[in-house]
């Protein structure tokens, strides 16, 4: 008994930029664009903002469960691109599907949302006061980076994952721990300074892009490696479990290069990690349920697997959880 996936989908849009374009518009060689990131395209959602992403894949995760919308309780939103400064982006999800007896709220840990969006999940659901929680987890990242900035145009993308979470008395695709932390030594590594309460946005800051987010440390790289190996190798020993024990690690889609990185220093082969970034980019938030998505599609993860999904993100914010497939996850890809 305990948390359990019953359904999962996700939205990747459909309109692609390669590095061919990338590297005219900010005159690079295209092949050295891949061979930094690892990536070969990225997809950009232009019909909509993130809260049209999270509600075509939650439509589609929704029916493949055979649940109505008006039997979900509660909507968690994991997003640091919010469709406006207020309402939430729950709200206007809440709105679209027609959820009426839902609520929800908004969680904002960057690319670990997904990761604390999961605990937090977890947390109300063994609460036994809810029996379901609909995930989302979305980014229009393509939202608030400048297309001239070299260090984030290159890896990032738009996209969204969806999961439905519930309370079950019997065995299924079991949440054994999750484990979430936050690492503020280097608080603005990433970061966008103006447009909040502290830096208002003005006509200068617009000029400068400062409201758009940025990465100001060579450290980043280093650092992420360092937070993914530690979170991973906690939530192990606090269960238990050893590397045999892991089917597959699918973590947050940050950057090709930083994930053979972790795949080496955690000394296990790089076959054992789920990567989708060559061809979708960076989607922060919708990284891991995107990615979990598209490895049970294809039959990578499948019943009698256990996996860890891991998450470093803006803050330093990071987390890992292990999962025990044990039942079918219900699919469906909407593009």
């Amino acid at each position: 008994m305990g948390v359990a996936i019953k359904s999962i989908s996700h939205f990747i849009p459909e309109t692609r930029v390669t590095n061919e374009e990338l590297g005219a518009r900010l005159n690079m060689d295209s092949a050295v664009i891949g061979e930094k990131t690892g990536i070969f395209a990225r997809r950009i959602f232009n019909e909509g903002a993130t809260s049209d992403m999270i509600v075509n894949a939650a439509k589609v995760c929704l029916a493949q469960a055979g649940m109505d919308v008006l039997d979900v309780e509660c909507i968690i939103v994991a997003t640091m691109t919010a469709d406006f400064p207020c309402p939430s982006t729950a709200a206007v999800v809440h709105h679209k599907l027609g959820t009426k007896n839902a609520w929800g709220f908004d969680a904002m840990a960057a690319c670990s949302g997904f990761l604390y969006g999961f605990e937090i999940g977890s947390a109300l659901l063994n609460s036994k006061q809810y029996k379901n929680v609909l995930l989302c987890a979305a980014d229009k990242m393509t939202s608030i980076i400048d297309p001239m900035d070299k260090k984030t145009s290159l890896i990032f993308g738009d996209g969204a994952g969806v999961v439905l979470l519930e309370y079950t008395d019997d065995e299924h695709n079991e949440i054994i721990d999750t484990i979430c932390k936050l690492d503020s030594t280097d608080l603005m590594s990433v970061s966008a300074s103006h447009g909040g309460s502290k830096n208002a946005m003005t006509q200068e800051s617009l000029e400068h892009t400062d409201h758009m987010m940025k990465f100001t440390s060579r450290g980043i790289f280093s650092g992420g490696i360092a937070l993914f190996k530690e979170v991973i190798l906690e939530v192990m020993e606090k269960n238990n479990i050893t590397f045999d024990d892991i089917d597959y690690f699918v973590p947050h889609q940050a950057n090709k290069r930083m994930l053979e990185g972790l795949a080496a220093e955690l000394n296990q082969p790089i076959e054992k990690f789920v990567i989708n970034i060559e061809n979708i980019g960076n989607t922060n938030s919708g990284s891991v349920p995107i990615a979990l998505s598209e490895s049970i599609a294809d039959g990578r993860i499948k019943p009698g697997m256990k996996i860890i999904v891991a998450g470093v993100g803006a803050g330093f914010t990071y987390g890992a959880s292990i999962i025990e497939i044990k039942k079918p996850i219900i699919y469906t890809e909407v593009v």
